[in-house]
């Protein structure tokens, strides 16, 4: 093994080995654990449905004295907190070398959507932290892989005993007031959130930091407001970056839902589903700063890193089309919050989540979009299927195969459509605008 951990929870610690496509969990309570109790939890292990979950796999229990197991590893992963804690110098530096606000808003929505999966199929993860979540090392990719697999579990009763680690356990597993649920691993990951993209604790602010050490647990268990509470000012931060430069309206919404309803009602806290559609939505309005290696929301008319004015950007617009049924003539309805913002000079790819009613894979890219500031934007399609080009005066228009290209006027685009025009699909359109984008809500 290693000397330095890959990541750790509030049940065990993480280390590599010198395989390095295999890892070892060593539990910290030994002395509540025995051999029998390891294969039995990767016994049960095997009857969850976790294909196509990126989670990695425990794979056989370790030998006595030892109490534990060896994982699968992926290469290239580090702990999620790389980018969640951050050092005390040249934080700006650090925000950006990981990716800035865009791949962190990115890495988010990949892992709630990981979380929605699990609730979807009635598993708790049990102790979401950033030592059990494991992000691509380099900032060019956005793989989110959780470890502690040994971790799920359903519903917990109020009996069992609650798995979490300091500073991200909810506060009802705190009261012992009930074990693990859906809803305290999404307190979890709003913290983990949170703190990813302000760097600061959302229940630690100047009264806490400033106060005796048992504030911290008085914030815990929701008795001091959160940093951003809605109308309590007592717990306000100096430190990190403000919300409201790395989080949009609806995010702030999410926050304020769990950190002020849902420290006493669980239930009030919104779900991984919310949290995932939220921080794509979030994602797809970010434009890249042509002075400084930032990312920020395309609602700035100026970057807030280096105050260089916004560079040139189009509205990506989405809207669903049902088709005439029998004396009702057809409809076509906005999808405001799927809308991307094209940027000069810089590709966007858009995914099947985007584009495609039932997507299958979300993750699969389908259409690639690159406009060079003028009259031009280039079109490619990335899907496996045919697909429809409409020109803006309508009409059935013409296929447009896997791979091919084409070229659209910026001033005229066609229209994109997913769909025959007698079956509910989706189509994406590109607008101009001349103040950059719409607004990132």
């Amino acid at each position: 093994m290693t000397d330095a951990p890959l990541g750790e929870g509030g049940e065990g610690v993480v280390f590599r080995t010198d395989n390095d496509q295999l890892a070892v969990k060593i539990f910290k309570h030994t002395s509540e654990t025995s051999t029998e109790d390891v294969a039995g939890k990767l016994d049960r292990l095997r009857w969850l449905p976790l294909d196509d979950v990126p989670i990695c796999r425990p794979l056989e229990p370790l030998a006595t004295p030892h109490f534990g197991y060896v994982m699968e590893l992926l290469h290239d992963m580090v702990a999620w907190r790389s980018i969640s804690n951050a050092p005390k110098e040249n934080i700006e530096q650090w925000y950006a070398e990981h990716g800035g606000l865009s791949r962190r808003l990115v890495l988010l929505a990949r892992c709630a959507e990981v979380l929605r999966t699990l609730h979807e199929r009635g598993i708790v993860y049990g102790d979401v932290s950033p030592g059990n979540i494991l992000v691509s090392s380099t900032a060019a990719f956005t793989e989110v892989w959780l470890i502690d697999a040994d971790n799920l579990q359903t519903e917990s009763t109020t009996a069992a005993t609650p798995l979490a680690t300091q500073d991200y356990t909810a506060p009802e597993l705190l009261r012992r007031l009930s074990g693990n649920t859906a809803s305290s691993d999404m307190h979890s990951f709003a913290v983990i959130a949170y703190e990813t993209l302000t760097t600061n604790h959302p229940l630690y602010g100047d009264h806490v930091m400033e106060g005796p050490v048992e504030y911290e647990v008085d914030a815990q268990y929701g008795r001091i407001p959160w940093i951003d509470h809605s109308s309590d000012a007592l717990n306000r931060t100096t430190s990190g970056f403000p919300a409201v430069e790395v989080t949009t309206a609806r995010l702030r919404d999410l926050f304020a839902r769990t950190f002020e309803a849902g420290m006493t009602d669980p239930h009030a806290r919104p779900s991984a589903g919310e949290w995932a559609d939220a921080l794509w939505t979030a994602a797809a309005r970010t434009v890249r700063c042509v002075a400084c290696p930032h990312t920020y929301f395309a609602v700035s008319a100026y970057c807030p890193w280096c105050e260089m004015k916004r560079p040139a950007a189009l509205v990506v617009t989405v809207e669903e089309r049902f088709p005439r049924l029998g004396e009702f003539a057809s409809v076509v309805l906005p999808r405001n919050e799927l809308t991307h913002v094209l940027q000069k000079d810089v590709e966007l790819v858009i995914r099947a989540r985007t584009t495609h009613l039932a997507p299958g894979d979300p993750n699969r890219p389908v259409l690639s979009l690159k406009w060079d500031g003028g009259e031009n934007i280039r079109v490619q399609n990335l899907d496996t299927r045919a697909i429809r080009r409409v020109p803006p005066r309508g009409g059935n228009g013409m296929q447009f195969f896997p791979g091919t290209k084409a070229k659209d006027n910026a001033a005229a685009p066609w229209s994109i459509h997913f769909g025959t025009e007698h079956r509910p699909h989706r189509i994406v359109r590109v607008s101009p605008a001349s103040n950059g984008s719409g607004r990132a809500r």
